[in-house]
């Protein structure tokens, strides 16, 4: 039984010649390989740079978002201003109205004071 196995063995690992063609298919082969890689090298950097691009962009967003929150705050802060000088000058300008109504018929009635 060893003998026959070994035989068997010795029959499948034997040296076989190659068929014709044998050697133009091996290169093909290989060409197409490289091709392959070729293309999958080219995929990895239009997959670069896509991320490269989303994140440029999804930074470009954020930049923007934070300078209109600065903007919006900028214009909140001017309002606040604006309403208090309006008040500001609501008040002088009640103030210098009694002034002027008081005065007048204050010296009108005691012109020598």
């Amino acid at each position: 039984m060893s003998n026959d196995f070994e035989d068997q063995v010795r029959r499948a690992l034997r040296p076989v010649d190659p068929s014709d063609g044998f050697a133009g298919r091996v290169m093909l082969r290989v060409a197409e390989s490289s091709k392959s890689r070729a293309w999958l090298a080219t995929r990895h950097w239009m997959t670069v740079v896509t991320v490269a691009l989303a994140a440029s962009a999804i930074f470009a967003i954020g930049l923007t978002l934070q300078w209109r929150e600065k903007q919006d705050q900028a214009g909140i802060e001017a309002r606040r201003q604006l309403l208090e000088a309006l008040r500001v000058t609501g008040a002088k300008l009640d103030l210098a109205y009694q002034v002027v109504n008081g005065d007048s018929h204050s010296t009108a009635q005691d012109p020598g004071s």
